[in-house]
C-alpha cells in the first residue's frame, strides 16, 4: 500500500508550492481537497483552485465538504467521512494525497485527517510549505524577526495590553485570523506608541485582485479584517 501524501499548498499563489509537493501532486492517482458548501450546493475550494492553476489532471480532484461551524463535531464528521472514502482508494492500490492550504503542520486542519488515518493504521508523509505569514512578510519586505529576537505567532488576543506587553518586551508578534478578536487589535493600533510598526496584509499570496497591505495605522483601523488577514507587529 502506498504512503499518502499530506502536501502543503503554500498560501495560494500557485508558484510558491515546493517542488516536492508539485511532484507528489503529479505522481498521485487521487487528490482529496477542503471545500466549503454554497448556497447552490455546489463546492468551492480554495485547494482545488490551486491544483487547476498547476494543470493538475481534473479527473484525480476530489473535493470534500467540510462544515464551517464553530461546532467542530460537523466538521469532525466530515474528515471522517474523506477518510473512509482515502481508505478505500488505498485499498484499491491508488496514490493518494490530501491538501493543505500554508503549511500542513502549522494551525492545518489536516492534522484531522492524519490522525484518522493513523488510526486506522495508515502510514502518511508531510510535504512542508510556506506559512502565509511567510509570504506576506516577503511581499512587502518586511523582516518579521532578526537576530536574537523571539517571535509569537497567535490566533487569539485577550485584550490590546497583551499585545503591547509582548511587544514592549522586544517580542515581533504575528496575528493570525485577527478577525477573531479585532475588536483588541484595534484598541492596541489606537494605543501604541511611536516606534511599533504594524504591519497588515489581507489575502496577500493567495488573490492578487484582493490582496492590500498597509502599515499606516489610520488605513488599518478603516478595514474590516476578513478571514484571510494577519498582522505582523514589531519595534522599529
Amino acid at each position: 500500500m502506498h504512503l499518502i501524501s499530506i502536501i502543503s499548498l503554500g498560501p495560494g499563489d500557485p508558484e510558491l508550492i515546493t517542488l516536492k509537493g508539485l511532484r507528489r501532486l503529479r505522481e498521485a492517482d487521487a487528490i482529496y481537497c477542503p471545500a466549503t458548501v454554497q448556497p447552490d450546493g455546489s463546492l468551492a475550494s480554495r485547494a482545488a483552485d490551486i491544483l487547476r492553476a498547476l494543470d493538475i489532471d481534473l479527473a484525480a480532484i476530489r473535493p470534500f465538504p467540510v462544515a464551517m461551524r464553530d461546532d467542530r463535531a460537523a466538521a469532525l464528521a466530515d474528515y471522517g467521512a474523506a477518510v473512509e472514502r482515502i481508505a478505500a482508494e488505498c485499498a484499491e492500490g491508488r496514490r493518494v494525497a490530501v491538501t493543505a492550504e500554508g503549511d500542513a503542520g502549522f494551525y492545518s486542519s489536516s492534522g484531522y485527517v492524519s490522525a484518522l488515518l493513523a488510526e486506522r493504521g495508515l502510514s502518511t508523509e508531510r510535504i512542508a510549505g510556506i506559512p502565509a505569514f511567510v509570504a506576506c512578510a516577503a511581499s512587502e519586505g518586511v523582516v518579521i524577526a532578526e537576530q536574537t529576537e523571539e517571535t509569537d505567532v497567535l490566533t487569539t488576543l485577550a485584550s490590546a495590553d497583551e499585545l503591547l506587553a509582548r511587544v514592549a518586551a522586544g517580542r515581533s508578534v504575528v496575528l493570525m485570523k485577527p478577525s477573531r478578536y479585532a475588536s483588541a487589535v484595534k484598541e492596541a493600533i489606537a494605543q501604541a506608541p511611536d516606534g511599533v510598526a504594524f504591519h497588515y496584509f489581507e489575502h496577500a499570496g493567495a488573490d492578487a485582485e484582493r490582496a492590500f497591505y498597509s502599515c499606516r495605522r489610520d488605513a488599518i483601523l478603516e478595514r474590516r479584517f476578513p478571514y484571510f488577514s494577519l498582522l505582523i507587529v514589531r519595534r522599529g
